[in-house]
């Protein structure tokens, strides 16, 4: 056997132990949103795989991801595609993240390389795209909207004016709240932001902690974002590109607000997250800012029924404006020099059928098409928001909308911020400094 028969072989074994011993994607884009555990939920769509009847292609094509460690599920999910596309696709969980990106790195101009693969939507799809490592699905984008992937999404996968990537996972990001906590409290879901303080002090007055909060430092953009957003989304936008600086005083008065929320504690001491949504589930904390498919990860271990127990809301705005819903898009992609890229593009055009989609929604609560049934009514409520355009718009996160220097450096400046009470100006000012390399 040849050395490179044999390290496939090895690389191949190592990495199915890792589904099995994983829980879920090692990557930071994933544990912000909290990989979904537990057991199947339910909550498949009306037509199941089995309705949906093989297409003749044929070919099998390798799926490399970092995002979805569960044997059991990756087995339900690579039957239903293959029902759904006629592609046997088989799938390669990477636990570390680490390793997943540097193995991409060093195959990605290899035939052998995988025909499809997850990454980073912003400038780390942008970097792959420029040089031609990425296969153009410009044209395919009329197949993925037919099935009901929003046209809109595709501006998140676009550079120079070309679509590089398709959904392999979309999440939207809301309030989640503990329905009972609210209740017991006397607190109505906000619909100012002034509402929204006096929600929090209500909760505090009531001996439960209005916010939880994780522990992980690489989290500390999600109260920033929405916060920035919830005073003006242009605001936002600006700081992402360049526009305008981190030490705007329009900045300055946003984190002046954030730090007076934290002085009159309505955030609650970061933990790990399995143990923030135990606190949740439990009563200890009433809301927390997380993304769709953790509603289902409440469901799944903690027995939380939507509507009854957790529901959601979007952060209203500071000036009345229409609330901004975060979302991440993660991104598959078609590997441009891998002799499997036809089986690719013929895979990935099957991936957003009813079939394949409800074992999505069904295990892991993400929902990548409007069309799909979705049972769970929190998660169908915050698909709702998204699509109401005259309450809310839609914006891609700070994670994929920040270049990557920029973001690491913003991302470790505001985790001193949130957990030891950095000062302000030292804070942005460090941030500004860094945005002024980036951006020249």
């Amino acid at each position: 056997m040849s050395g490179k028969k044999m390290m496939s072989l090895f690389l191949t074994m190592f990495l199915m132990t890792g589904i099995l011993a994983a829980c879920g994607g090692g990557n930071a884009a994933d544990n912000t949103s909290g990989n979904p555990s537990g057991n199947t939920s339910g909550n498949t769509g009306n037509t199941t795989a089995s309705e949906n009847p093989p297409a003749q292609t044929g070919g099998k094509v390798d799926f490399w991801l970092d995002k979805l460690g569960d044997a059991e599920k990756a087995a339900r999910l690579a039957e239903a595609w293959r029902n759904d596309s006629g592609i046997e696709v088989e799938l390669t969980n990477y636990p570390d993240v680490a390793a997943y990106q540097t193995a991409i790195q060093q195959t990605i101009d290899d035939p052998g390389a995988p025909g499809l693969f997850t990454w980073w939507s912003g400038p780390q799809l942008e970097t792959l795209a420029k040089n031609g490592k990425l296969a153009d699905l410009t044209a395919e984008w009329d197949n993925y909207i037919a099935d009901g992937v929003s046209a809109d999404i595709k501006d998140a996968f676009t550079v120079d004016g070309k679509v590089y990537a398709a959904p392999y996972s979309l999440r939207y990001m809301s309030v989640l709240y503990n329905v009972e906590v609210f209740e017991a409290a006397g607190v109505a879901v906000p619909t100012t932001f002034e509402e929204f303080l006096e929600a929090c002090e209500k909760i505090k007055a009531s001996g439960v902690t209005p916010i939880g909060l994780k522990n992980d430092s690489w989290a500390s953009f999600i109260w920033f974002q929405q916060l920035i957003a919830a005073y003006d989304p242009q605001l936002y936008i600006d700081i992402c590109n360049g526009t305008k600086p981190y030490t705007d005083e329009a900045v300055k008065e946003v984190m002046t607000i954030w730090r007076d929320m934290f002085n009159k504690g309505y955030f609650g001491e970061p933990i790990v997250y399995s143990d923030l949504h135990k606190e949740f589930a439990t009563g200890v904390v009433a809301m927390m800012l997380d993304d769709s498919p953790t509603v289902t990860g409440l469901q799944n271990d903690f027995g939380m029924e939507p509507g009854t127990n957790v529901d959601a809301f979007i952060l209203p705005s500071m000036n009345g404006a229409k609330g901004t819903i975060f979302f991440e898009a993660s991104p598959i992609v078609v590997t441009e020099a891998s002799s499997s890229k036809e089986q690719a593009l013929a895979a990935l055009r099957g991936f957003y059928k009813p079939g394949t989609q409800a074992v999505m929604v069904g295990e892991l609560g993400i929902a990548n098409i409007s069309s799909i049934s979705v049972e769970n009514g929190t998660i169908q409520r915050i698909l709702d928001m998204t699509g109401d355009s005259s309450k809310y718009q839609l914006l891609l996160r700070f994670y994929e909308n920040t270049p990557e220097d920029l973001r690491n450096t913003a991302i470790d400046e505001l985790s001193r911020f949130m957990y030891s009470g950095a000062d302000i100006d030292d804070v942005l000012n460090t941030i500004q400094a860094k945005a002024d390399e980036v951006f020249g």
